[in-house]
């Protein structure tokens, strides 16, 4: 009888012994599912917070894209609920240089100077915009201080330069010159387009391009940028001020009827290629869209023809 019993609680023993090994292996298998799980979850929480703040970007573009719209337009900015908004601003695409136009020697020299504005020696600012110039235009005859084909094949690069107009701002990072000037001003892409209209907009242009390009002073081209901003020093908000009489341009920036002549045929005051930037936001993450529109004029109403679209 007694190993009997024995015997029992020895089986007994056992049963709780597998129990006990069962329920630890579980606990470590659903430990680890789990574990393994969370940069899943992180992952579809990222997504789904994209998705919702593409959305929002979106919706900021269909408002942006109404033709009766004006920058600093209070519809421009909206908070949905705490931590969901989406803000559009609407600039010109022109305020920026045609980079695919510095065959013209205005362009170019004002580019030039520009960089010397941003602190370039001017060995290497010269160097830049030439350099651009021999990219984009259409022969294998080098300016100045620019660079063709022999250049680049001494570094390994005989395609160089394409000799054709660009489609993509980064390719100016291969031009002679540009690492420098792109150490310089991180943010040179901003001065840059060659989607524009080819002319360059006064009421959009930085003051560093104003001064470039018509030789005014710093302290005029900053005034002059100031005045467009309005009373609070902010771009596209309702009390910004739009030039159009250019007897009041060359007032404040000090041209002569000769100095306004020289450049006049390479600017305007409303450039056709609208930019519409809109930036949809969930909590801290948000996501940016682009739609590049021309304005034009059909039956009496103004139309955005949308030319270009990207995200940021």
């Amino acid at each position: 009888m007694k190993r009997v019993i024995a015997s029992r609680r020895k089986e007994d023993g056992f049963a709780l012994l597998l129990v006990l090994v069962t329920v630890m292996a579980l606990s470590l298998i659903i430990a680890g599912l789990w574990e393994s799980s969370q940069p899943s979850w992180e992952a579809n929480n990222l997504e789904r917070a994209r998705y919702k703040a593409g959305v929002l970007a979106e919706s900021g573009l269909t408002i942006g894209l109404h033709p009766d719209i004006e920058p600093g337009d209070v519809a421009l900015q909206q908070e949905l609920s705490p931590g969901l908004s989406f803000e559009v601003r609407i600039t010109s695409e022109g305020g920026k240089i045609p980079v695919n136009g510095l065959d013209d020697d205005i362009l170019r020299e004002a580019t030039e100077e520009m960089f010397i504005a941003w602190g370039a020696d001017a060995a290497t600012a010269s160097q830049a915009a030439d350099s651009i110039a021999d990219w984009v235009d259409e022969d294998s005859e080098v300016l100045p201080n620019g660079a063709e084909n022999a250049y680049y094949a001494g570094l390994d690069y005989p395609q160089f330069p394409p000799n054709t107009a660009i489609s993509n701002l980064e390719e100016l990072l291969f031009v002679a010159g540009m690492d420098e000037i792109a150490r310089i001003q991180p943010l040179w892409r901003d001065y840059f387009t060659f989607r524009s209209d080819d002319l360059i907009d006064l009421n959009a242009a930085p003051w560093e391009l104003i001064m470039a390009l018509t030789g005014c002073t710093e302290d005029s081209a900053m005034n002059f940028v100031a005045v467009r901003s309005g009373d609070d020093g902010e771009d596209n908000t309702p009390d910004d001020y739009r030039y159009e009489d250019t007897g009041e341009i060359q007032a404040l920036l000090g041209l002569t009827d000769g100095e306004w002549s020289d450049i006049s045929s390479l600017v305007t005051l409303s450039g056709a290629i609208k930019r519409i930037e809109s930036t949809g936001r969930i909590g801290d993450f948000e996501e940016t869209r682009v739609v590049l529109a021309r304005e034009s004029e059909q039956n009496g109403r103004t139309i955005l023809t949308p030319v270009a679209r990207f995200r940021e």
